[in-house]
C-alpha cells in the first residue's frame, strides 16, 4: 500500500528535494505501549517503519536505521531525526500517520536546512537561554 497518493507524493518529493543536507531517521523499537480499544491488530512498529521507509524513497538525502531500544528513548515506536546523523534531541513518538505524517515531514525539512528557519530575533533569544529546556509538542487535528 504507498504511503501518499500520486499528487500528494509529487508534492512531498518536490519539498525533500530542497533539503540542504542529509537527514536520518532512526525508528526506535521496544516495548510497545497497549493501544487503545479500537486500534485493532497493527503492529504500530513495523507501520512506523514502514513510513520512515517511504519518506525515504522520496529522497536520496534520507536514510533510516532502525534499532531495538537504543537509549534516549523514553517510549515505542519512536522516530529520531538526525540532522547529518547528530543527535539533536528530536523525536517523534508514536506512529505517524494522517495529519501527524504533516508533523515528522516538517521535522525532516527543518533538520534538512543548512540554516534554521527561525528569524534572527529568535535566535537571538534562544543564544540567551542559560539552562538546558526539553520542548515537547502534541499534534493532534482536533
Amino acid at each position: 500500500m504507498p504511503l501518499f497518493k500520486a499528487d500528494d507524493e509529487v508534492r512531498v518529493r518536490e519539498a525533500l528535494g530542497g533539503l540542504d543536507r542529509p537527514v536520518e531517521l532512526l525508528v526506535a523499537h521496544g516495548p510497545e505501549e497497549t493501544p487503545l480499544p479500537g486500534a485493532g491488530d497493527i503492529d504500530f512498529g513495523a507501520e512506523t517503519e514502514r513510513v520512515a521507509n517511504g519518506l525515504a524513497e522520496l529522497s536520496p538525502l534520507v536514510s533510516v536505521r532502525v534499532e531495538e531500544q537504543p537509549d534516549g528513548f523514553a517510549r515505542y515506536p519512536a522516530v529520531a531525526v538526525l540532522p547529518e546523523g547528530r543527535d539533536v534531541g528530536l523525536r517523534y513518538y508514536g506512529l505517524p500517520w494522517g495529519y501527524e505524517l504533516g508533523s515528522l515531514i516538517g521535522a525532516v525539512l527543518e533538520a534538512g536546512r543548512a540554516q534554521s528557519s527561525l528569524k534572527p530575533a529568535s535566535l537571538e533569544r534562544l543564544a540567551s537561554v542559560e539552562q538546558e529546556l526539553a520542548i515537547d509538542v502534541f499534534v493532534t487535528p482536533t
